[in-house]
């Protein structure tokens, strides 16, 4: 059985930059042409650039100061990155630092729904999205990737999509130890205790359970799956793409452990070529940097938090997508993808799994994001994206 990788060979030892191009971050002067809008640190108070950009009530708060907020070309005033620094990103850990600061910019890119500016009081609902291994917070949006804009054209959603960095492999967890430099990223922090009270703070949004989704692809499908299952309370339905679900197995273990010492905590270019942003030691080791003690990892795994309930809360608007199923492509995404779905069964979780022949690529997840979005804010699909015919039962 082949194994697809779920950083999709981006963490190749010899072909790291040019495997890395799913997302490679534009930042700073080399963004001319890409980004407009005035770049400018936060104030105390609103914030708003010169090219009108929507007000920020409160640009500073929640362990979060705003950098710059700017529009992203090509969009007209829909969508615009935040950029962050935050005590999260990175910690101090294990002894002096190798990097001065220690605290890197952090962006996140949001889009805005198209009647946002005609009705600004009107409560949101939030789709998070979090993007894949070796990518960055604009894989969702660029046009040869998850080209957001084109995918959500014409759906039933109307909200506002939040897509947050979270490291070529950060695998959206509050590392338990530290890099090879002495600091490490927390980003279960930054998302869920800095970052989405942020957005709440500073645009019009359904401020509760119910008015909030979180999918992702591959890495980020583990992060969905990951908050979804710890933290029931803030979302109300969880979409996985190509998602990792069993930190036990060898497979990916070997996966997460080669991504710790190929791209380590880098975030876009950011520490990419950096040694002391790697994590060296055996296997175990690198695992117990990122998720912490074996004798934990339950908590963290979605396969086992399936098995403690923490998915039945979702009442159906859980769903899982893998390729796979043939025998070809990313035939070990779909045998971890069919255990979760197994063990969601075996204690009556409503779900969906759409599974069928597949690769660990983008032509398969914009159409999964769609019909996760039918399913959450529509009517579900009666057949399952990709030409899968009907939900597996």
């Amino acid at each position: 059985m082949r194994r697809t990788t779920l950083l999709r060979r981006a963490v190749g030892p010899l072909a790291i930059t040019s495997a890395l191009t799913l997302a490679l971050p534009i930042t700073g002067a080399s963004a001319a042409g890409n980004t407009t809008g005035s770049i400018r640190s936060a104030a105390a108070g609103s914030v708003r650039s010169a090219t009108d950009l929507p007000p920020l009530p409160q640009p500073n708060s929640h362990g979060l100061t705003l950098k710059s907020w700017t529009l992203v070309a090509g969009y007209g005033d829909r969508m615009a990155d935040a950029t962050f620094t935050t005590a999260a990103v990175f910690t101090p850990r294990g002894g002096t630092p190798w990097i001065n600061p220690v605290q890197v910019p952090v962006k996140v890119r949001i889009y805005l729904p198209a009647g946002y500016r005609g009705d600004p009081a009107r409560p949101y609902p939030v789709l998070y999205l979090l993007h894949g291994g070796g990518a960055d917070f604009q894989q969702w949006s660029q046009s040869d990737s998850g080209n957001l804009a084109a995918t959500l054209a014409g759906s039933a959603f109307d909200g506002i999509v939040v897509m947050p960095e979270g490291g070529r492999a950060g695998w959206y967890s509050d590392w338990a130890g530290a890099t090879d430099g002495h600091f490490a990223p927390q980003w279960e922090t930054f998302h869920i205790e800095q970052l989405l009270p942020w957005i709440d703070a500073n645009f019009p949004t359904v401020r509760e359970r119910s008015g909030r989704a979180i999918a992702g692809v591959s890495m980020g499908g583990y992060g969905a799956l990951r908050y979804g299952g710890r933290h029931p309370e803030l979302f109300s339905a969880v979409g996985a793409f190509s998602a990792g679900t069993d930190l036990y197995q060898a497979g990916a273990q070997k996966i997460i452990a080669d991504s710790m010492w190929q791209v380590g905590a880098s975030i876009g270019w950011t520490g990419l070529l950096n040694p002391w942003y790697r994590v060296g030691g055996d296997t175990l080791h690198r695992m117990e940097t990122v998720f912490g003690p074996q004798s934990g990892w339950a908590a963290v795994t979605p396969v086992s938090l399936a098995l403690h309930d923490a998915y039945n809360g979702y009442a159906g608007k859980l769903a899982l997508y893998a390729g796979g199923a043939n025998g070809t492509g990313e035939t070990d995404i779909y045998g971890w993808n069919h255990t979760l779905h197994e063990n969601l069964d075996s204690r009556g979780a409503q779900h969906r799994f759409c599974t069928g022949p597949g690769e660990h690529s983008y032509r398969y997840w914009t159409e999964d994001l769609k019909d996760f979005v039918s399913l959450v804010y529509g009517t579900p699909f009666a057949q399952c994206p990709n030409g899968w015919g009907s939900p597996t039962p």
